[in-house]
């Protein structure tokens, strides 16, 4: 459960997921419930991001179930 009572799951690509652990970690929240996906997204086509999304999409859920826990 994060700050605000509310859960979350962070979503960032590989180049990202360093820096986001950082800032959580400096702002108190460590370890973060994250989902590292596959860099660079924004160029892939929209048949890969569909397919990605939905290889991930159990992987993020049960993030957000464990982030909802006390």
């Amino acid at each position: 459960m994060l700050r605000a009572g509310k859960p979350a799951v962070v979503v960032v690509t590989e180049v990202f997921a360093n820096l986001a652990r950082t800032a959580a970690r400096a702002r108190g929240i460590d370890p973060i419930p994250m989902l590292v996906l596959p860099h660079p997204m924004e160029n892939r086509p929209p048949d890969e991001i569909d397919r990605i999304c939905d290889e991930r999409f159990d992987e993020a859920i049960a993030l957000l179930a464990r982030s909802a826990k006390p």
